[in-house]
């Protein structure tokens, strides 16, 4: 017995159950400029919201852009913080107009 694979979408072995996403969109696709052709063809395994399915990337940015709140975050560094970074993917998440660094640019 050899050492255990890690499986991959499309494995005969892998449950449908543990595939991320949805499969290809069925004919006739929708007519909206926001879809991408190759994503309704080959399904969409990206780890987005169920309304952003299909969706070009750009248009996925552009909508977020304009659903953006109005405040900003501001974080110190004092020193070397490694946590920066999650205030900066959690101010993302919560739709931040911007995020400044103040301080110590070292991370």
């Amino acid at each position: 017995m050899g050492p255990p694979r890690a499986g991959q979408p499309g494995d005969p072995g892998l449950n449908v159950v543990d595939e991320v996403g949805v499969g290809p969109h069925p004919e006739p696709w929708p007519d909206d400029a926001r879809l991408d052709p190759e994503l309704l063809a080959g399904g969409d395994r990206r780890n987005v919201v169920d309304r952003y399915r299909y969706w070009l990337r750009e248009a996925i940015v552009a909508d977020l852009d304009g659903r953006r709140h109005p405040f900003h975050v501001a974080v110190e560094n004092w020193e070397h913080d490694f946590n920066i970074g999650t205030v900066v993917r959690n101010a993302n998440a919560f739709m931040a107009a911007g995020v400044h660094i103040v301080g110590r640019r070292r991370w």
